[in-house]
């Protein structure tokens, strides 16, 4: 009888292993996906800060010239007319452009959103209503980003700059908030 058990647990116990490392396989499959798809978010964002650099550089240069301008005896007035309006064609180009990568970045936006969402499907229980509620804000910055965008499309030359500002909240603010889900999955 003791031989009958002791055979009984080496089937048994070969079986467990078989499970534990299917298991396992697909454990390490999920792991290698979520560190990818942390790797290309954290490529993605780290472009999304050069260029948020890069927009607020551009902002306060703008803002000089303009005070330049501004502040200018008769004297000086007519050149920086000059250089000043040949940093608003600068500028103006660069909206054209800004509005393509805002683009871009709403887009990638909701890509993640989607890789979220399908990862939190798959999570555990606790893990998946966290992953939940994550996702609600995201959207929610999301949405506030894509008013943004779109008071920044509708907007004169005048005063794009200010909006633009708010388009560059908003976006870190989702990218933050991706960054913080995607932290949550890896846990």
């Amino acid at each position: 009888m003791n031989e009958k058990k002791e055979k009984g647990r080496r089937d048994y116990e070969i079986r467990a292993e078989i499970i534990v490392k299917q298991l396992m396989a697909k454990i390490y499959q999920m792991e290698a996906k979520a560190l990818e798809m942390k790797l290309n978010a954290q490529q993605n964002m780290n472009e999304v800060n050069k260029e948020l650099e890069a927009l607020k550089k551009q902002r306060r240069e703008l803002e000089q010239k303009f005070d330049a301008l501004k502040n200018a005896g008769q004297d000086q007035w007519e050149s920086l007319v000059t250089d000043f309006e040949e940093y608003l064609k600068q500028v103006n180009a660069d909206k054209q452009e800004f509005y393509e990568k805002a683009e871009l970045w709403i887009q990638d936006a909701t890509e993640k959103i989607d890789e979220l969402e399908e990862k939190a499907r798959h999570a555990s229980a606790d893990l998946k209503e966290k992953l939940d509620e994550q996702i609600k804000h995201i959207k929610d910055y999301k949405q506030s980003l894509e008013e943004k965008f779109a008071e920044l499309k509708r907007s004169q030359n005048e005063n794009w700059q200010s909006i633009k500002e708010g388009v560059e909240d908003s976006l870190t603010k989702v990218k933050d908030s991706i960054n913080k889900a995607f932290e949550s999955v890896r846990k």
